[in-house]
């Protein structure tokens, strides 16, 4: 079952006109406007349908008892909106002219059936406050003396001073500047909110910060000599300045011993770093060698890892490892029983190596 929310609920109660001679009484409107939108349960607007509305006028709380009931059949427009003229509707319960407003207080109940049948579903209460109350002052047609304001706060204040003639010239009262040098200055710019801001400014800096910096000393006649300052520099010491780089102690060295590259696993590398000989990085990719091995045997080439397969005999499997070039690293894998013998160092349980080559094999690490 689709749900629909009330979304906007809007009164128009009864704008009273003052003019010379008071019309007739069946010629002031004694309805009063009443608009809502209506949206479906996905916030959608629910345009051009017919739905039913029960407004109850209910008198002393939102939960007293309706002193009049009547019932709408309306149509929303294209943007959801359904506009009712309550005191026109279909009456239920109570006479609408009967209605004593100077008794209340009142409230307006409306119950809402967004499909146009009687099963009201979307419920709000909310107070009818002074403006409709102007429908009781149809009752008195005539003021039997002159009104004069007793209020101790009003007699007091600026306003009380307002006569007629002021109100004249504030009608007449130019809506924007037109001072053609005001509007070139920056006053033209303040706003309301500027002017509040500046209301209520604090007089004195009170950020502990700011004090106890060298900035809090700053005076407006700082501030001047600034603005007044020297853009061109006028010291003849420092006109006569005619050092450059040249003339520095201790200037860095640029003949490519600064520079701190090494070579390293399968990474070669030329040149001394100098601007006629640029360092170039050569990268070699890694070879594997698998080797079957008796009692012994002599690794002659460059390798980066060499998987060596014992023979399994109860001999010590001894190899020789090649010359290396300085940050070659070889990984060594021995498979099998017997024991390992690399370039005389002899391991029993260990099976893996790590070398590295630096004027003669080193062991790094085993695992």
């Amino acid at each position: 079952m689709k749900k629909y929310v009330l979304t906007l609920c809007l009164f128009c109660l009864g704008i009273f006109n003052a003019f010379a001679q008071i019309p007739q009484l069946d010629e002031i409107p004694k309805t009063m406007s009443y608009q809502a939108i209506i949206r479906n349960g996905s916030q959608g607007l629910v345009v051009n349908g017919t739905i039913s509305v029960r407004i109850s006028i209910i008198k002393g709380s939102e939960f007293g008892n309706p002193v009049y009931v009547e019932a709408h059949n309306a149509r929303t427009n294209g943007n959801g909106l359904v506009t009712l003229q309550i005191g026109g509707g279909t009456s239920l319960f109570g006479v609408y002219d009967s209605i004593n407003w100077s008794s209340g207080p009142y409230f307006l109940r409306t119950e809402t059936d967004p499909l146009g049948g009687t099963e009201y579903g979307i419920t709000s209460v909310s107070q009818i406050l002074s403006i409709p109350y102007a429908l009781y002052s149809l009752k008195a047609v005539h003021a039997d003396s002159v009104m004069h304001e007793l209020d101790p706060l009003f007699s007091s204040s600026i306003a009380s001073g307002i006569t007629s003639q002021d109100t004249v010239k504030w009608n007449a009262k130019l809506d924007r500047e037109l001072d053609p040098n005001f509007e070139a200055s920056p006053a033209f710019m303040l706003t309301e909110d500027m002017m509040f801001r500046w209301d209520t400014a604090i007089v004195e800096e009170a950020d502990p910060i700011f004090k106890a910096s060298p900035a809090s000393t700053i005076t407006d006649t700082m501030v001047k000599r600034w603005d007044s300052s020297i853009v061109v520099e006028k010291d003849p010491l420092f006109i006569a300045w005619d050092k450059d780089y040249s003339d520095l102690i201790n200037k860095p060295i640029t003949d490519g011993s600064e520079t701190k590259i090494q070579a390293g696993r399968n990474i070669s590398i030329s040149g001394n770093g100098k601007i006629d000989s640029a360092y170039t990085i050569s990268y070699s990719p890694s070879t594997l060698k698998h080797l079957m091995v008796g009692d012994s045997y002599s690794i002659s080439e460059q390798i980066t890892v060499a998987l060596i397969t014992s023979n399994n005999n109860t001999t010590i499997d001894a190899i020789s490892l090649p010359t290396g070039v300085d940050g070659q690293i070889m990984y060594v894998i021995h498979i099998g029983n017997d024991f390992l013998s690399i370039d005389g160092t002899i391991f029993i349980t260990e099976k893996k190596f790590t070398y590295i080559y630096a004027n003669g094999w080193h062991l790094m690490s085993t695992k």
